[in-house]
């Protein structure tokens, strides 16, 4: 049998980070990330902060879809688990293509540990769960604003219009969760052009274990109920401490911004960056989806550039975090895993 290098895609992706992240802060220029920490102040030390309880529950969200009723699944350290929430994140936020970037790290790391059909229908389960809250708390927000907030009646219809959007979206998730999804989007690529001369053979060697993906997808919300509501709730609680965010950072100014205000600019924000979502750490998105909102709640809508360049500055430092913890020495298999097949 072929010896495997599992240290040399480990270090690609290491490298690929790294370059990301030197490419992203000469972008955003050194003298505009020193500019912004001091004039942040103190306040700056906070928002780093914020973050790591923020990431904890991530973690948590994670480790409740892992941990299943199989005891081999339960040994993995929660420790372990949160090193690599931390790096997929940092590789989500310096790739294109966000999940795409940092799911493929995950599976890679969890497969020595879970298994590559256990890892695989782990991250595609967290990922599942991390758009389900998303669009929930888009659907809040939406409400929040309609009941809370002054609107014209275009910004009313452009609301109900997403609103809807939004419900179809989590119908085909909870559709994903009931049913499974990895064999029936392998069977989609193998009938589009130009992806079916790939997906094709994919499909045919590797059918069984796509069907085994989707009963490890559809175990978690058919006969795991209760850890499915927790790791839903858990992702949707980390959804609104990411729009304190902006009233933390907003503080220093002390400008007359309410909670609610912030929730609906960071909300707004969120989906305007990911409707396009291929661009590497948002960029230009978020600052449009910044400016957009501040300017549509009465406010200057330069305090769009600031608030995401700080923004920018706490995403490069947690970043910087994610990618160095790669090169943390990985925990060892505590079993011997079957020879992977996908």
């Amino acid at each position: 049998m072929k010896k495997r290098h599992p240290n040399l895609a480990r270090n690609l992706f290491f490298i690929i980070g790294l370059i990301a992240l030197a490419v992203m802060a000469w972008a955003i220029g050194f003298n505009t990330i020193i500019l912004h920490i001091r004039k942040t102040g103190w306040w700056f030390f906070a928002i780093i902060g914020m973050w790591l309880p923020i990431y904890l529950i991530n973690t948590t969200a994670f480790n409740t879809i892992i941990r299943d009723d199989k005891p081999e699944n339960r040994k993995v350290p929660f420790l372990h688990v949160l090193k690599i929430t931390l790096s997929g994140f940092a590789l989500k936020s310096a790739t294109p293509l966000g999940f795409f970037g940092g799911d493929p790290y995950k599976v890679m790391e969890f497969k020595s540990l879970l298994g590559v059909e256990k890892a695989t229908s782990s991250v595609v389960l967290y990922t599942m769960t991390h758009i389900s809250a998303h669009c929930i708390f888009w659907l809040l927000s939406i409400l929040v604003a309609a009941l809370f907030l002054p609107m014209h009646m275009m910004d009313k219809i452009f609301l109900l219009v997403f609103f809807v959007i939004f419900i179809v979206i989590l119908f085909f998730l909870w559709r994903g969760y009931r049913k499974g999804m990895a064999l029936q989007f392998f069977q989609w690529v193998s009938r589009v052009p130009f992806l079916k001369k790939w997906g094709v053979p994919f499909l045919e060697k590797n059918q069984h274990q796509l069907q085994d993906i989707d009963k490890q997808i559809s175990f978690l919300y058919g006969s795991r109920r209760r850890a499915f509501f927790k790791a839903l709730s858990l992702e949707l609680l980390a959804r609104i401490g990411n729009s304190l965010e902006v009233f933390v950072i907003l503080c220093p100014l002390s400008l007359s911004i309410s909670v609610i205000q912030s929730v609906v600019i960071y909300s707004f924000m969120s989906l305007f960056s990911n409707i396009l979502f291929f661009s590497p750490m948002q960029i230009g998105t978020r600052e449009g989806g910044f400016m957009l909102a501040f300017k549509a709640l009465g406010f200057h809508a330069g305090l769009g550039i600031y608030v995401s360049l700080v923004m920018r500055v706490r995403e490069l430092i947690w970043i910087g975090i994610g990618i160095l913890l790669m090169k943390v020495n990985p925990h060892k298999p505590s079993r011997q895993m079957p020879p992977e097949t996908l």
